[in-house]
């Protein structure tokens, strides 16, 4: 169970366009990396927003932040393969800006209030490890593992679905909002459990194999 990630040859097909404009425009890659985290931050901005009265509509942003973030964040690595200009500082920063952005993103969670914060903190938690397994992963010598049933690509998708869906079923007075984010949330964290333990095992098996 790959999740997304398995389709990521055909998503970065359909950016090929994008890629030709930033190498023509000589857009640094390290500069795609900082506007995925900007891309971010704005939406964990809309999310807090959606908590306040009568935002709630903002709820209806997430698509379109969470399908720019996961583009750019395909793109810097596309950017940098292309223009040679891939190096060891410039995978240090896109891990640790892709840790940030899921922070920043979530934290907008928090602050809407629409989530509830044990839940969300352990979501926290397990994608944060489940990341971590992935690094520790190439560190110990092996392929980095990006794989697993929820990875970066199939939380935004999931987090683009629940916006809309949260605000159109309380817009309708059929369930809160807050029912429709803790039940994505509850998703996520069942399922990053699944990663981690995956990642965990792929990379026992890939180490194995090397000795």
């Amino acid at each position: 169970m790959n999740g997304i990630y398995a389709i990521k040859p055909a998503f970065q097909k359909v950016l090929r366009p994008f890629e030709n404009f930033l190498v023509k425009a000589r857009v640094h890659p390290d500069a795609v990396t900082m506007a995925a985290l900007i891309v971010s931050a704005a939406g964990g901005t809309a999310l807090a927003i959606s908590g306040l009265p009568g935002m709630l509509g903002m709820l209806c942003s997430t698509p379109i932040f969470a399908f720019i973030r996961t583009a750019l964040n395909a793109l810097d690595g596309m950017v940098a393969q292309r223009t040679a200009t891939a190096r060891p500082w410039g995978e240090v920063l896109n891990e640790f800006s892709d840790r940030l952005s899921d922070l920043v993103i979530f934290a907008g969670l928090f602050l809407s209030r629409l989530a509830y914060g044990p839940v969300l903190a352990s979501v926290l938690v397990t994608i944060l490890l489940s990341s971590f397994m992935g690094v520790l992963s190439k560190a110990a010598g092996a392929k980095r593992q990006f794989g697993g049933l929820m990875g970066k690509a199939d939380r935004m998708v999931l987090l683009g679905l629940m916006g809309p869906l949260a605000f159109f079923l309380e817009n309708k007075n059929l369930m809160p909002a807050s029912v429709v984010v803790n039940s994505f949330l509850a998703i996520v964290l069942v399922a990053s459990v699944v990663t981690l333990v995956q990642r965990g095992a792929r990379t026992y098996v890939d180490l194995k194999s090397s000795d």
